[in-house]
């Protein structure tokens, strides 16, 4: 546990809550046309140009937009001022690349709309990331040390494969780029947040994916763009904050 006098010194962008993860990325792809019917006020689709620019491994598909599906096995998770560890717990996340307008501003953002934890205090924990976490009990985690299946019923239904055994030296630039981004979360009291997360992988390795994902009326199916990474790394977040402290911090950011 860190001292009293320490943790004043923790700014809102450095690291408050750290731990490790076993995680299959994966690209998907959501339609256009019902992204732009459920995603929030001052939240838009990126221009074909930024997307481009910003995710050049990320096939342009007519009418769809390309987003991050992140299955996980957690573990040795624990915030910085108690060091209390959580047990073990599996997370699903879902993340998309996103332009956020405030007033004359506009922002690339990766936008974390939900995630499902089958760990209850989890998911109250991540109240405090202003996080709109699900709590999936019966979630669960079936696999071997190349393969591994994700089941929440009537929700999702994935299933990954190693496909090589070379460790590569970072995710595909699609994945890493979405946590160069700020993430962007709206909490259920509906206030915009942002915060910083930083990944440390230590092993990559390409896989296959196979999944069904069952949000807000769409089914999302991996297709011939997909690809996925299986990745084994140490991860920090940093406090939630509002624009003007992430955007405009009083302190220099690194």
């Amino acid at each position: 546990m860190i001292s009293f006098n320490e943790l004043k010194e923790i700014k809102s962008h450095d690291p408050m809550l750290v731990g490790n993860n076993l995680t299959y990325f994966s690209l998907g792809y959501y339609p256009k046309d019902e992204l732009n019917k459920i995603l929030p006020k001052a939240l838009s689709i990126p221009s074909d140009e930024i997307m481009a620019k910003e995710y050049p491994t990320a096939k342009k598909v007519d009418g769809m937009h390309p987003f991050l599906l992140m299955f996980s096995r957690c573990f040795n998770v624990h915030d910085r001022a108690t060091e209390w560890e959580l047990r073990p717990y599996l997370e699903l996340i879902f993340y998309f690349p996103v332009t956020y307008k405030h007033k004359d501003e506009e922002q690339l953002c990766s936008y974390l709309p939900v995630l499902y934890l089958d760990f209850l205090i989890g998911v109250i924990g991540g109240l405090y990331l202003s996080l709109r976490k699900e709590f999936h009990p019966k979630m669960t985690y079936e696999g071997t040390d190349t393969s591994g299946s994700y089941l929440s019923k009537g929700i999702i239904d994935a299933s990954f494969t190693q496909t090589s055994t070379e460790n590569k030296d970072e995710l595909d630039p699609f994945f890493a780029q979405i946590f160069k981004k700020p993430t962007l979360t709206i909490s259920y009291l509906n206030q915009t947040r942002f915060y910083k997360a930083l990944l440390y992988p230590t092993k990559v390795v390409d896989a296959s994916a196979a999944y069904e994902w069952n949000y807000k009326g769409s089914v999302i199916k991996n297709d011939e763009n997909t690809f996925a990474n299986y990745c084994e790394y140490s991860f920090s977040t940093s406090r939630s904050m509002s624009y003007k402290k992430y955007f405009n911090p009083t302190y220099p950011v690194d």
